[in-house]
């Protein structure tokens, strides 16, 4: 539970990062799918794998910029 309550913490941080101004709605429409996902009725059926393909290429975006 720490891990998903550290996600949740980094989701608000984003949000309030002015550097990602004009993504806040995409920022909060994945925080509201984790939060259905975690702690929610999973009422959007997401999937592990689901949330994995989709976070991942944030990831890789984060590594390429390095």
């Amino acid at each position: 539970m720490a891990a998903a309550n550290r996600a949740l913490e980094l989701f608000e941080l984003t949000l309030a990062d002015k550097r990602w101004y004009g993504l806040g709605t995409e920022i909060a429409r994945s925080k509201e799918i984790f939060c259905d996902f975690v702690f929610g009725d999973n009422q959007y059926k997401s999937t592990p794998d689901d949330l994995e393909r989709y976070f991942l290429q944030f990831a890789i975006a984060a590594r390429l910029q390095v």
